[in-house]
């Protein structure tokens, strides 16, 4: 005669289940998180791989154009031989600094590399513009950018070699809600129509990215790292030697000057000073700004030795 299970004895198997549930199902929530982390650590050492191919065949030089090119989109849905390069048709041909990377593309063969594991796609971005928003982002201090409106050139020349510290410099990372780590310009600084820029490397406006804020005005800064900002605790980061790692939010906010130390003014300071945490789609930044010191020593920034 067969024995049924009782009562009592169903639930404590299905205790036993719970508890061991409630044990795991963290751990396997960890050990996915660690997963995406090291991929997307892959992925931006292969981009960073792919920006060095590419400046070795172009004379030492980073990518910095505008323009449209047919069929040039890395959303092979938008090469339809119809030019988009307007609101009306979308900008998937555009060459300009929201979509730098067309440059290393023909190297790295792969649009999944462009995407960052931890972070939501812009579904509506990629399948208008053929653009790449809330992933890996590239430093326009050290490329510059181009369009129709204006033209920049960093401070340091737009190549490689001109760099300080190539293996200390950040080339590209990840960051949300922008196309591009932007630059800092110098009121005025345009000479035939070519403007000087410089690195954004302000301790205060990093805080506010990386770090979760409070105010309407975002200027408020806790010490809780904010899970859009910094989704692994830190950022993943490109350097301008080709290598990669990974960057926690804390060294990154160390490894940037103060406003005032950096350019002689306290934080907010114009376009800073009704949102002190803007990012979105933003090239530059200026609110009547000096030349930045970059007599001090932040290599992080291509900034002394």
């Amino acid at each position: 005669m067969k024995r049924a299970f009782t009562l009592i004895e169903l639930l404590v198997v299905i205790a036993i289940i719970a508890i061991l549930a409630a044990i795991l199902f963290p751990v396997f929530a960890s050990a996915k998180a660690a997963a995406k982390k090291t991929a997307a650590l892959s992925n931006q050492k292969q981009i960073s791989l792919g920006i060095l191919m590419y400046i070795g065949d172009y004379d030492d030089t980073y990518p910095r154009r505008s323009g449209c090119e047919l069929n040039s989109s890395i959303n092979p849905v938008l090469n339809d031989g119809t030019l988009r390069c307007s609101a009306g048709t979308g900008f998937g041909h555009s060459m300009t600094w929201q979509t730098w990377q067309k440059y290393p593309m023909p190297y790295i063969k792969s649009t999944d590399l462009f995407f960052h594991p931890m972070r939501t796609r812009n579904t509506t971005e990629w399948s208008t513009n053929g653009q790449i928003l809330n992933s890996f982002v590239i430093n326009l201090a050290l490329v510059g950018a181009s369009s129709a409106s204006f033209q920049s050139m960093p401070w340091t020349g737009g190549t490689q070699t001109s760099i300080p510290n190539v293996a200390s410099t950040m080339l590209l990372m990840e960051m949300p809600n922008t196309y591009a780590v932007p630059f800092v310009v110098r009121s005025g600084s345009a000479v035939n129509g070519v403007e000087t820029v410089y690195p954004l490397a302000i301790r205060e406006y990093w805080q506010r990215i990386v770090f979760k804020v409070t105010g309407t005005d975002n200027c408020g800064t806790t010490n809780e790292v904010d899970p859009v900002g910094a989704p692994a605790g830190g950022v993943t980061v490109g350097f301008a030697d080709g290598s990669a790692k990974f960057v926690t939010a804390g060294k990154l906010v160390a490894n940037s000057p103060t406003a005032m130390e950096y350019i002689g003014t306290a934080y907010p300071f114009g376009a800073f000073s009704s949102n002190c945490r803007r990012t979105t789609n933003v090239v530059a930044y200026s609110g009547g700004l000096t030349t930045p010191n970059t007599s001090l020593t932040y290599p992080f920034w291509g900034i002394g030795q």
